[in-house]
Parts: C-alpha cells; structure tokens; sequence
C-alpha cells in the first residue's frame, strides 16, 4: 500500500498523553517535503539516518495540525530510550501505508 493511501489515523504515547496523528492530507505532505528538501517517497531515507532532528520534526508536523500549540522542545521530552522503538514503529507504518 501507498503512503498515499494511509487508510485511518494512528494515535502515539508520548510521556503520559496519547496524540491522533493528522492524516497525509496536501497541507501535511507539502509540510513533510518543504521540513526535508525531498518528497514524501523518498522520506524513509532521512528516516533510516535515525537522526533525532529528522523523528522530531516529522512528528511535529503529524501533530501539529491537531495540537498547534505543541512544541518540537515538548515533542522531543517526550520521546526517551524507553519509547524511541515504538516510535519508530509507528512512523514506518504510517509511511507504509498501513
């Protein structure tokens, strides 16, 4: 499946807080691209860097569309060791399309 075709929307624990990540709409894809310099296929490239800059931004942009007074400092306390693989997997499924 698409990343384009992203069916609902995933929810992430952040600290004690649980976040609905914004569906793949056009304001949300063009954020992605104009945040990375590439298109939305090519992301899983910047993401396979695991660069903490790279998670925390795409999350702020999934989360800010729902929660504009979210912050990339709050996002960024809130993801640690203990929850960074669930992250992780939640973000490649929503690239994924699943």
């Amino acid at each position: 499946m698409s990343v384009l075709n992203t069916p609902e929307r995933k929810t992430i624990k952040l600290g004690e807080k649980e976040y609905r990540l914004s569906q793949l709409n056009l304001n949300v894809m063009a954020d992605i691209e104009e945040a990375f310099n590439c298109s939305l296929m090519k992301l899983g490239r910047e993401l396979e860097k695991r660069q903490a800059t790279t998670l925390r931004r795409l999350i702020f942009i999934l989360l800010k569309e729902e929660y504009p007074d979210i912050t990339l400092a709050e996002i960024g306390r809130s993801i640690t060791t203990s929850n960074l693989a669930m992250v992780n997997k939640t973000l490649a499924k929503i690239l994924a399309g699943e």
